[in-house]
């Protein structure tokens, strides 16, 4: 297990690869970006027994984003990932709700 300071840094290639995604105009970047920073937030705060699902929705992000910043959209690509990161997500809805609020704000974007 990782920990923490790797899902800091997953989360912030997510946050900063946000910029590059082609197919998503200024407006959702910025709601997209504002979401996975919430993320970020939530998840390195989580227990220490609760950093495995943590690092699975960091991991699942980074897939959703790569999905995206494909130079040819793939929307079942895409609709496959962010099922990924919302089922990630739903693991911790026990303790971390606003995780899958902020993981759909995401992916409907997307999809």
């Amino acid at each position: 297990m990782a920990g923490n300071s790797e899902i800091k840094r997953t989360m912030k290639v997510v946050i900063d690869g946000v910029d590059d995604l082609p197919h998503v105009d200024e407006a959702a970047q910025r709601v997209m970006r504002r979401a996975f920073s919430g993320m970020r937030d939530i998840l390195v705060r989580l227990p220490e027994d609760r950093l495995i699902e943590a690092e699975m929705i960091a991991d699942q992000a980074q897939e959703v984003l790569k999905a995206a910043g494909q130079s040819r959209l793939n929307q079942t690509l895409i609709r496959s990932s962010s099922s990924g990161l919302r089922q990630a997500a739903e693991r911790l809805d026990d303790i971390a709700p606003r995780v899958l609020t902020l993981c759909q704000q995401v992916t409907d974007l997307l999809e």
